[in-house]
């Protein structure tokens, strides 16, 4: 298993996936008709966006292995003055989920925040029907501060939960605990 940072190339992928994605976990909070219409060209429109007005605070990774696309996090560095990096896309492939992809993923953001020394706390939002992810968050000692609804993507308003983590360095040491005792 390979991570590395996206570049323009990974478009097409990181677009299908974050549609599918959406597909596969947002059936409660997006129409069919988006869902299965109109998500993929909304994610690669967005996609192509971002990789053409690239900003220093945008951090895109990918893993891969074998040639298979298994997922991909994006995050942006000081998003915000109280709730530093938000953590805006984290998408792992239906088959390569359970493998620690994503716990891989928000290692290699923790690591950066560190690393750039720019605050070391981060935060995410995930829609409140996404009850997987919810739970993995937890797990991964994210803390609920705050829901509210929103309509800034798809075609209707949903519910949105803020999880936060008030220390990368602290969700590192989390995080190698738990991998000695095999639990991520």
């Amino acid at each position: 298993m390979i991570f590395r940072k996206a570049t323009a190339a990974d478009v097409a992928k990181i677009a299908t996936l974050h549609s599918v994605s959406w597909q596969q976990n947002y059936r409660a909070s997006f129409s069919a008709d988006f869902l299965d219409n109109l998500a993929f060209d909304n994610r690669l429109k967005e996609w192509k966006k971002r990789f053409q007005n690239l900003s220093n605070d945008q951090f895109v990774i990918i893993s891969e292995e074998d040639d298979e696309f298994l997922g991909f996090m994006c995050a942006y560095f000081n998003h915000d003055a109280h709730y530093g990096t938000l953590l805006d896309n984290l998408h792992v492939s239906l088959n390569a989920q359970g493998k620690g992809v994503g716990t891989k993923l928000m290692t290699a953001l923790a690591q950066e925040i560190l690393s750039i020394d720019n605050g070391n706390n981060f935060y995410l939002w995930v829609l409140d029907t996404n009850a997987a992810a919810i739970v993995y968050y937890e797990k991964l000692g994210g803390v609920a501060i705050e829901r509210v609804e929103s309509n800034d993507i798809g075609d209707k308003t949903f519910v949105k939960i803020r999880y936060y983590w008030d220390d990368a360095s602290l969700f590192l040491e989390n995080i190698k605990a738990k991998t000695l005792k095999n639990e991520c």
